[in-house]
């Protein structure tokens, strides 16, 4: 054997790991089964929201139904008794943490899924993507352990199950992809079989799924379009630390709100009730804060100057408190549309407060950024705003610019982890009995 061959690289072809064409085959069949359910989910969501629920022409100043409250407080109860006779726990892990443990537990799948659909009828200020992804990766661990394979193989379908989900869901099957295996981050001995399994379940769901529904659920977003010059780049900096701020505010107000309904953990069905005829009231008062907010965004997008510097700021502040009533008293749902809802009306915010910063602009860097402080996932979020604004190549490195300076000033810096340590600390109820001297 020549020195020339012995030093040449031992590539291994891809499609001969061990268990890939097996990877490959649940792939797609994950993309068919989770397709067919996006459809019947989200048409369940989007029809039953339909029977009672539409936005006014001009949702200025409680421009709600009274009605409304009688709606989402049914909702309260419903969500309420489903968790007692259902059994669902007080505490299930989010989508997130589901992406990041890589691995979904099959047996709280179902009640979950039915708690979300009635919260997401009801007016809740959550997202449909929590509900999907435990469908996904539920469905991902629970072939796995029937087929006997082994922690790999089953932490692979669990990703590329979730990833399917979220084909129909997000903008494009590469964003799936994207954003499951940027947060989930698994280990680089089998990056490359989970990457190619995710892409693969992903893009036959969208292949099924886009036909079916002519279009995904979150959609592409219309701006005016703008130039792309060097200022930009500098904007982008304190646009990123803004949106970084306002993460962290949302934090703030979550947390809080979990405080506050704490004394009301153990009475299931009058949480839910207050708090579904809490967001009901705020619904009156702001139609735009309630639901996931894919379709209210571009009302805030199309009418943000005819509605006002004033009520566009208090819609982005009264979402983050709305979501909080929602998270806090049982309700079932995800927060990344939800973020994205408020940092897309952050930046129209920002171009009505500061003119002279394009639409576009403020709206493409905050829409990404304030999400971007809160998931270590800036690639995906970058690739998110490039696909859902499609503001153009240029105009996209101011958007990466914020992304980043969000993400390092919150996340990067350790802050996210203080705040979130803070706010897991016990509130004690009582006080402790003094220590008797030993």
């Amino acid at each position: 054997m020549s020195r020339e061959t012995e030093s040449t690289p031992g590539f291994v072809a891809l499609n001969r790991s061990r268990g890939f064409w097996t990877n490959i085959g649940y792939a797609a069949l994950f993309g068919v089964v989770l397709a067919v359910i996006a459809l019947v989910f989200l048409g369940l969501v989007q029809g039953g929201t339909e029977l009672w629920f539409t936005l006014p022409a001009n949702p200025d100043w409680f421009s709600g139904h009274l009605w409304w409250v009688a709606v989402t407080g049914a909702a309260g109860v419903l969500v309420g008794v489903l968790r007692r006779v259902l059994r669902v726990p007080a505490k299930l892990p989010g989508t997130i943490q589901e992406l990041r443990d890589e691995r979904v537990e099959p047996p709280t799948v179902l009640q979950a899924v039915a708690v979300s659909i009635v919260s997401l009828v009801g007016g809740a200020s959550l997202g449909p993507e929590d509900a999907l992804g435990k469908l996904g990766g539920g469905f991902g661990s629970w072939l796995s352990v029937r087929r006997k394979l082994d922690a790999e193989a089953t932490a692979t379908n669990t990703l590329s199950g979730i990833s399917a989900a979220f084909g129909g869901l997000l903008s494009s099957p590469i964003l799936a992809t994207s954003l499951v295996l940027e947060v989930a981050r698994p280990k680089l001995a089998r990056l490359g079989d989970t990457l190619i399994a995710a892409l693969v379940s992903s893009t036959v769901a969208f292949a099924v799924y886009y036909p079916i529904a002519g279009s995904t659920f979150v959609d592409i977003y219309q701006l005016p379009a703008f130039e792309y010059e060097n200022w930009q780049l500098a904007a982008a900096v304190p646009l990123g630390l803004a949106a970084g701020v306002l993460a962290l505010v949302h934090l703030a107000v979550a947390g809080l709100m979990k405080r506050l309904t704490a004394p009301l953990a153990e009475r299931t069905i009058l949480r839910s009730t207050l708090g579904g005829i809490a967001f009901g009231l705020i619904g009156v008062a702001l139609p735009l804060t309630m639901f996931t907010g894919t379709d209210q965004l571009k009302t805030v997008i199309d009418d943000g100057a005819a509605l006002g510097t004033g009520l566009v700021l208090a819609v982005l502040f009264v979402k983050m408190l709305t979501f909080a009533i929602c998270e806090s008293t049982g309700f079932i749902g995800g927060p990344i549309l939800v973020m994205l809802f408020i940092g897309g009306t952050a930046g129209v915010a920002t171009h009505l407060l500061i003119p002279g910063i394009p639409e576009g602009l403020a709206f493409a860097t905050m829409f990404a950024a304030i999400l971007g402080a809160l998931i270590a996932a800036p690639f995906s979020l970058i690739v998110l705003a490039a696909l859902t604004t499609q503001i153009g190549v240029l105009q996209l490195a101011p958007v990466a610019v914020a992304v980043l300076s969000s993400y390092l000033a919150v996340t990067g810096s350790g802050a996210l982890a203080a705040l979130m340590q803070k706010g897991q600390k016990p509130v004690s109820t009582s006080p402790q009995p003094p220590q008797s001297a030993p």
